[in-house]
């Protein structure tokens, strides 16, 4: 009876250990899972954290529909939420494509943005313009200019021919300057200016005397065009005390101001346009024009 009794004891006491065993088991899987589901959960959160860095320091990039769904800010901020970004990269995440065979971006941006993509374009340091501008009298044109510029460096030349006939030529060596007038026979030979630059170029428009225009007018609509041919920004402002309109294109790849229109009386009287052709336009250093330019030191050569 004795043996008997102290087996059922030793019985019992093992069905009540099994389960607590399995609890413990049951408790350590519980907390395996919850510490491998808190370990992705932190790698994944530095993995995010790694590639957002990288996205906002232009390291990476992301596919349009993503920037759009993750980056991109509430309402009609748009603009002003991608100040910070890269220009271009703004306006290929959110502008409208061109036509199929030549595509391209148009995009309305801000008036700080178009001033400030504008103002960093760095002008080539070789440059060979055709410009053309008419001047207009009740619908009519009352004169033409032409000038065929050239540049090298610091070096500078020009050639103006009005309504079709010579009028004056400008040669600047660096050192010296020689100016020509045809209609009248005077030349002018001196130290060049030390402070000439391609703004002081008379009968051309620059972009700083347009960037100085827009702080005192008012811009009423800017976009940028981009295409495989052309990267333009367009601006239309007005100065209310001169009731004058200008409309402008500046190339955002040279900073040349390649078109300008004035208007007065509502914008129903074009008294002046002006068209820049760039023929050529490269940064020194840039072998494949090297071969082919048409730019070399003597023609800058004052006799």
């Amino acid at each position: 009876m004795g043996m008997k009794t102290r087996t059922k004891i030793k019985t019992k006491s093992a069905k009540q250990a099994k389960p607590i065993r399995l609890i413990i088991s049951e408790n350590n899987k519980i907390t395996k899972a919850i510490s491998v589901i808190f370990l992705v959960l932190i790698m994944f959160g530095l993995f995010a954290f790694i590639i957002i860095g990288l996205y906002r320091f232009q390291l990476i990039e992301f596919p349009p529909f993503i920037q759009n769904l993750f980056f991109k800010t509430s309402g009609g901020g748009s603009q002003k939420g991608n100040d910070d970004r890269n220009i271009y990269e703004f306006l290929q995440n959110n502008s409208e494509s061109g036509t199929e065979n030549n595509k391209g971006y148009s995009l309305d941006i801000t008036s700080e943005n178009i001033i400030d993509a504008i103002s960093k374009t760095t002008l080539p340091d070789n440059l060979y313009l055709e410009i053309e501008a008419n001047y207009y009298d009740g619908g009519s044109i009352t004169r033409t200019e032409n000038m065929s510029l050239w540049k090298k460096g610091d070096k500078y030349k020009y050639i103006l021919n009005v309504n079709s006939k010579p009028e004056e030529s400008y040669i600047n060596d660096s050192k010296t300057e020689l100016t020509e007038n045809f209609i009248t026979g005077d030349k002018s030979k001196k130290v060049a200016n030390p402070n000439f630059s391609f703004d002081n170029i008379p009968h051309m428009p620059n972009i700083n005397y347009y960037l100085n225009l827009l702080e005192s007018g008012t811009i009423e609509n800017q976009r940028i065009y981009q295409n495989k041919d052309s990267n333009i920004a367009h601006i239309k402002y007005s100065i209310p005390g001169l009731e004058q309109w200008e409309l402008i294109d500046v190339s955002l790849d040279t900073g040349i101001v390649e078109s300008v229109r004035c208007y007065t009386s509502e914008q129903n009287d074009l008294y002046y346009e002006c068209t820049t052709t760039i023929k050529e336009a490269y940064y020194d250093g840039d072998e494949r024009w090297t071969a082919q330019t048409s730019i070399n030191d003597s023609m800058f050569e004052i006799k």
